[in-house]
């Protein structure tokens, strides 16, 4: 998952402007809530009331790839299989996880008895072909549907354009489907839990705006009836909100909510003072109010972190700064990163600084695994042996990072410090969200950002990331030992084995400093004490079904 997950954010003083800008900009039904001032508890019962801090980059889960949309879409939509609060795979439109052949290869599926769309009509096996049909067609275009579909046998081909069928994916009868790989992967189930394989209703498809390859995607005028989910996607108001409401007839069971609604709340300041005020449930917590929220009778209860899955780290991009096809050159700027400054001046030792690439909690992770250690003198060594002695004949290298996140800006302000203390010129850009997304999926700059991993193994992260041929390969970092050892991981069984390979995998990427692991993502939130139920995993909060509000 390129981007990030709902960032977890906080407040400072705000202007009298901002304030007005901030409550006009209210759901009309939270203003009968009732705020009570600073850490108020004003409710409205049975609507959780939950910013989103972009605006979303598509209402297509075909199409999505970036954490906040995620989080929405995943409480209208469901696919096969999901998540439980174990970050275990789950069986979800499936009424059991599925039957697996003797080689790892086949996956036969069952759909539950009463599975339904919003629009009332029953799920079926075609329904399932369709929908991973769709998120293939190269008129869709899905930036993401190749990466985690692409083990389906066929995949490649329909996304390229030489099939106009999926080969691996036949209907065995009206519920049942089975789903053949091209070769044996253990990690499957967990990238089969991704939006790109969501079930979606045809003739609701049909009814949504054009694209200009032709293809049809979601809008406002068919979200709420596409999807077979715990809520449906009633109304989307750009630039103000979003509402969900609850599908009383889903499979599962009636949620316990009656509605979300998810202002659009792109300033952390903003987002906090509607919380002071009672206007909403759940906020991001800043670094900078941690400390004094936690001892702050007003906030007993409220404060509560969550370890992610997710590293944040400097894209060594090579093909955005030449000097970085040389290992000297990025082994220079490792040796210059001081992380444990970062860790105490910028995360107050909230977070832990990050030296492995796959982060912690996940397989693959090892707290004892050490990269380089920040060693100044060793980094200006390095720099001379490459051809730059003190930084000269290096040309200025723009360091590009999300706009209005205030830990992410202080560390690259941090880094643009460290680096230039040994020659480098650096430059800071802020970039619009949508914007450095999409730079860095053209593999345009060279980029401070986060990696969340989207199912719990070191295949997605050291194989999808760093190969030459990983699809979310933007560092253009090549080492066909480091390649060949991946590919052998990747379609291992025995999972003691996988692990020992990735491990050296990882030693060799580390080494070559392909990238600079900064910290790993722990996130801070305040959440009403009228909020309960609600369940999380290493990959973020799961959908809202079991939330309650009161």
């Amino acid at each position: 998952m390129t981007s990030s997950k709902l960032t977890r954010r906080g407040f400072c003083a705000l202007s009298l402007s901002l304030v007005s800008l901030a409550l006009s900009g209210c759901p009309s039904s939270s203003s009968g809530g009732g705020g009570t001032g600073s850490g108020g508890t004003g409710s409205v019962p049975g609507v959780l009331r939950y910013p989103i801090a972009t605006e979303p980059s598509t209402l297509d889960p075909h199409r999505a790839q970036d954490g906040p949309t995620i989080d929405l879409l995943q409480n209208a939509h469901m696919g096969l299989v999901g998540w439980n609060d174990k970050t275990e795979v789950t069986p979800l439109a499936a009424k059991e996880m599925p039957k697996v052949s003797a080689d790892g290869r086949v996956y036969t599926f069952t759909l539950r008895e009463g599975l339904t769309f919003h629009n009332g009509r029953a799920v079926t096996a075609d329904d399932v072909l369709y929908s991973l049909t769709r998120a293939l067609d190269p008129k869709l275009a899905s930036p993401v549907a190749v990466t985690y579909l692409d083990d389906i046998q066929g995949a490649k081909e329909l996304a390229a354009g030489k099939a106009t069928e999926l080969t691996g994916v036949k209907v065995i009868g009206k519920s049942t489907i089975e789903i053949t790989l091209v070769a044996s992967r253990p990690y499957f189930l967990g990238k089969f839990t991704y939006p790109t394989a969501y079930i979606l209703a045809k003739e609701e498809i049909e009814k949504g705006p054009t694209l200009p390859s032709g293809a049809k995607t979601i809008g406002s005028e068919n979200a709420a009836l596409v999807g077979c989910g715990a809520f449906r996607l009633t109304n989307y108001t750009p630039q103000k909100s979003l509402t969900l409401e609850a599908n009383k007839e889903w499979v599962l069971g009636a949620p316990k909510l009656t509605k979300i609604e998810r202002p659009i709340i792109l300033d952390t300041k903003t987002a906090r003072l509607q919380y002071d005020s009672g206007l909403v449930d759940i906020i991001a917590l800043e670094k900078g109010d941690y400390e004094k929220d936690k001892t702050d009778p007003k906030y007993a209860g409220q404060v509560q972190t969550f370890n992610r899955a997710s590293t944040y780290y400097v894209g060594m991009n090579q093909k955005a700064y030449a000097p970085f096809k040389n290992a000297k050159v990025r082994q220079a700027f490792a040796c210059a990163t001081n992380k444990a400054e970062i860790k105490k001046g910028v995360l107050l030792d909230v977070n832990t600084a990050a030296e492995c690439i796959v982060p912690e909690g996940m397989p693959g992770y090892d707290a004892n695994f050490k990269g380089y250690l920040y060693d100044e003198a060793k980094a200006k060594a390095l720099l001379a042996e490459a051809g730059f002695p003190d930084g000269k004949g290096l040309p200025p290298l723009t360091l590009c990072f999300r706009q209005q996140q205030p830990d992410i800006v202080k560390t690259a302000q941090v880094l643009k410090e460290q680096w230039s203390k040994i020659g480098i010129p650096v430059e800071l850009r802020e970039m619009e969200y949508a914007s450095l997304i999409k730079a860095m999926d053209n593999d345009e700059i060279v980029y401070f950002h986060r990696w969340g991993a989207d199912y719990p193994d070191p295949q997605n992260y050291l194989s999808l990331l760093l190969t030459t041929t990983g699809a979310e390969n933007h560092v253009g970092y090549s080492n066909p030992a480091y390649d060949a050892l991946c590919a052998q991981a990747d379609v291992e069984t025995d999972s003691k084995k996988r692990l020992e390979m990735y491990a050296k995998a990882q030693r060799m990427v580390v080494d070559d400093a392909a990238w600079i692991p900064i910290y790993y993502q722990r996130d801070m939130e305040l959440i009403k004490t009228h909020v309960t139920g609600l369940k999380d995993g290493l990959l973020g909060h799961l959908p809202l079904v079991t939330v309650e509000v009161k």
